[in-house]
């Protein structure tokens, strides 16, 4: 019987329209809860949520079962399920995340350290466009126009492509990459093999820089909070246009990346006063 569901479950995914990195995750979640559960129902499946809960991180856990009730929806709709039985499974709470704040100044003393060109240039990119990792990974030398000081990102979200400004310092760092380091390099971030930067090799490399400078984890995410926190509490760059460089569809969205300044809220306040003052 699960037999049956892994592959019709899997099927699903491939013929959904997700990315691949999405396609990937999920296919992860289908084959563990197949090693896990014998049949499709109530009890089998509160069973396996509260081995989730148990076993893995409350956001873990709770990412996983929500995207096995996405799946198990499309059961539903198909006939092969009545009623999704995920609905009645304890879904865990996580705890809030509080994210580690960088500065501009904290993300640049940390990749002044890293001596691997590739990593350097790549992260350089991330802090001075606020790109996410696959779109970066994914550009190639014809997406950056040098005359009009601007990069095209063919990969976002959504399957949505932007222009994206090109800072002079960062004009700099891709003319150096792109002439000495990869002349030929197709996509434009790759390893010597030729095959796209690695993501779990770039963790390492920022890991290991971030604690040796500042006693902390830098992740790559972080570098995209940083561009967006930089613009909008350094620069007072509008929120629209950090949306927009960012590719997100939703202002809210933008409004998480934009980490909270104690020394902006305590001036907006102070501001206030009489008209006739």
């Amino acid at each position: 019987m699960m037999i049956y569901y892994q592959e019709r479950l899997l099927a699903i995914i491939e013929q959904a329209d997700y990315r691949p990195l999405t396609k990937k995750a999920y296919r992860s979640d289908v084959r563990h809860l197949c090693r896990h559960v014998e049949r499709i129902d109530v009890p089998s499946l509160q069973r396996y949520g509260k081995f989730l809960r148990d076993t893995y991180a409350p956001a873990t856990a709770a990412r996983r079962l929500h995207a096995l009730s996405i799946l198990f929806d499309q059961l539903v709709v198909e006939g092969s399920l009545q009623t999704n039985p995920l609905t009645r499974v304890k879904k865990p709470i996580p705890s809030p995340y509080r994210r580690l704040a960088f500065t501009y100044d904290d993300v640049h003393r940390i990749l002044e350290t890293i001596r691997d060109e590739t990593v350097y240039a790549f992260s350089y990119l991330l802090l001075h466009t606020g790109l996410r990792f696959s779109e970066a990974r994914d550009l190639r030398p014809a997406d950056i126009d040098f005359a009009r000081d601007q990069l095209l990102v063919r990969s976002g979200k959504g399957d949505q492509s932007r222009q994206v400004p090109l800072h002079h310092t960062l004009r700099d760092v891709l003319t150096r990459y792109m002439e000495t380091i990869r002349p030929d390099a197709t996509p434009l971030f790759c390893e010597d093999s030729g095959r796209p930067v690695n993501p779990a090799k770039f963790r390492r490399v920022l890991k290991e820089a971030s604690e040796r400078c500042l006693g902390r984890i830098l992740r790559p995410h972080d570098i995209r909070v940083t561009f967006a926190t930089t613009l909008y509490h350094v620069h007072q760059t509008d929120i629209l246009t950090i949306m927009r460089l960012l590719g997100h569809s939703d202002v809210r969205t933008t409004q998480h990346y934009v980490l909270p300044s104690h020394d902006i809220a305590h001036t907006s306040v102070n501001r206030l006063k009489r008209i006739d003052d």
